[in-house]
C-alpha cells in the first residue's frame, strides 16, 4: 500500500504553515545565547498582567473541562461591543475561525477570494477544503485594490477574506475604500474582516474603519474576527472570537471543535479585556517603534511600508534569505516572506526600544 494513494490530491498539494523559528532552536543550532525573536508580531511587553494573574489562578481547575459556551467571557465581550451574546463565536485564536468559516460555508470547487500578500491561513483553509483560492492584484504599495478585489468576485465566490490591517504587509483599508467594498459586495458572499491588529490600528491611524460598526441585520454575511493573541499578549493560550449574525453563529457552532477555548485561556482573556493600562502601553510602544524603525530602515536605503500594526514590512533590495540567515547569526530572528510571494522582503516585529536598536545595528552590519 502506498499512503499517497489514500490522500486526496488537494491535501497532497498543501504545504504546511511554517512558524517563526523559536529562540531556543536558534541558540541550540548556533551555540549562542541572548537571541531575540521579532518575527511573530508578539507583544514585546508580554501578556496582560491581569490576564497572567487570572490564568495562573485558573490552572487550579486544569483537570476540568472548560465552559464550552465561554459564558463569562461571552457576556463581557457582548457588553464591550454592545451586541447580543449570541452574536459571538470562539476559537483557538481567530485563526481557528478562519478555518471554521471555510468549513461551514463552502463546497469543493467553490472559490475563496482575497488579495495578493494576505495572511497565508486564508490559502491553507481554502485548499484544505478543496476550494479554488483566488488572489486579486494589489496596488503598487501592496495595499488592497478594492476595484480589483470586487472585479475578481464570480458566481462561484463564497467567501472574501480581508485582513484589516493586513498581515504581513501592515497595510490597512481606509474608511472610504472599506465602505466602497461593502457597497460592492454581492448579497450572497461572505466578507470576513480579519481584525487581529484592530487595537493597534485604532491608535496608529485616524482613518481606520472598525468593521463591527458596519454590521447590521441587512448585512448578515459581514463577519468580524478579533483575537487575544496580539495586543493582549495571550498568543500562547490560543483564544480569539468572531462577531457574527445569529444565523451564522448557529452554523459555525455545528463545525466548531468542542472545548476549543481552554479554561486558562478564558480566564486570562476575561481579565485582559479589562486591562486598559496594558492596552494603552502596548499601543504606545507600537506608536513609538514603527516610526523609529521605519526611519532607521529608510536611512539604510531600504523601503519600509506604511503600517498600522506592531510590525514593519521591509524590502531589503535583494533576495532576503541571505539577509535573514546573516541576522540569525547575530541572534536576531525576523520573518522572511518568500512563502507569501515576497522574496525580497522581511517582516520585522516591533520589540522593546532595546530590541529595536539591536535590530537596526544588525541590519546595518549585515547590509554594509
Amino acid at each position: 500500500m502506498n499512503l499517497q494513494d489514500l490522500v486526496p490530491a488537494h491535501i497532497r498539494e498543501l504545504r504546511p504553515y511554517q512558524p517563526g523559528k523559536p529562540v531556543e532552536e536558534l541558540e541550540r543550532e548556533l551555540g549562542i545565547t541572548g537571541a531575540i525573536k521579532i518575527a511573530s508580531n508578539e507583544n514585546p511587553l508580554g501578556p496582560s498582567p491581569a490576564g497572567l494573574a487570572a490564568g495562573r489562578a485558573a490552572l487550579a481547575s486544569a483537570h476540568q473541562y472548560p465552559d464550552d459556551d465561554c459564558h463569562k467571557l461571552r457576556l463581557a465581550l457582548a457588553a464591550a461591543h454592545g451586541i447580543d451574546p449570541g452574536e459571538l463565536v470562539f476559537g483557538a485564536g481567530s485563526n481557528d475561525i478562519i478555518y471554521m468559516m471555510v468549513h461551514a460555508f463552502t463546497r469543493p470547487g467553490d472559490e475563496v477570494l482575497t488579495h495578493q500578500y494576505a495572511f497565508i491561513s486564508y490559502r491553507l483553509a481554502a485548499k484544505g477544503q478543496d476550494c479554488r483560492f483566488v488572489e486579486a492584484p494589489v496596488r503598487d504599495d501592496l495595499s488592497c485594490d478594492v476595484d480589483a478585489l470586487l472585479a475578481a468576485i464570480t458566481p462561484r465566490t463564497r467567501v472574501v477574506f480581508l485582513g484589516n490591517p493586513n498581515n504581513p504587509t501592515g497595510a490597512w483599508l481606509p474608511r472610504a475604500d472599506f465602505e466602497r467594498l461593502l457597497a460592492g459586495m454581492p448579497h450572497d458572499v461572505f466578507l470576513v474582516v480579519d481584525e487581529a491588529y484592530h487595537e493597534y490600528a485604532t491608535a496608529l491611524t485616524a482613518d481606520y474603519p472598525a468593521a463591527q460598526t458596519y454590521r447590521s441585520p441587512e448585512r448578515p454575511l459581514l463577519v468580524v474576527l478579533r483575537t487575544f493573541s496580539k495586543i493582549f499578549g495571550l498568543a500562547g493560550l490560543r483564544i480569539g472570537y468572531g462577531i457574527v449574525d445569529h444565523s451564522v453563529a448557529d452554523y459555525l457552532g455545528r463545525v466548531r471543535r468542542p472545548f476549543c477555548a481552554g479554561n486558562v485561556a478564558q480566564a486570562a482573556a476575561l481579565a485582559a479585556l479589562g486591562d486598559a493600562e496594558h492596552v494603552r502601553r502596548s499601543q504606545a510602544a507600537a506608536a513609538a517603534g514603527i516610526p523609529a524603525l521605519s526611519e532607521a530602515v529608510r536611512g539604510l536605503g531600504l523601503r519600509a511600508y506604511p503600517s498600522a500594526t506592531n510590525f514593519l514590512l521591509v524590502d531589503v533590495g535583494r533576495e532576503s534569505a541571505p539577509v535573514y540567515d546573516a541576522l540569525l547569526r547575530r541572534g536576531v530572528i525576523v520573518r522572511p516572506l518568500a512563502a507569501w510571494g515576497l522574496p525580497r522582503h522581511l517582516r520585522i516585529s516591533i520589540g522593546t526600544a532595546e530590541q529595536t536598536g539591536r535590530v537596526i545595528d544588525a541590519l546595518r552590519a549585515v547590509l554594509s
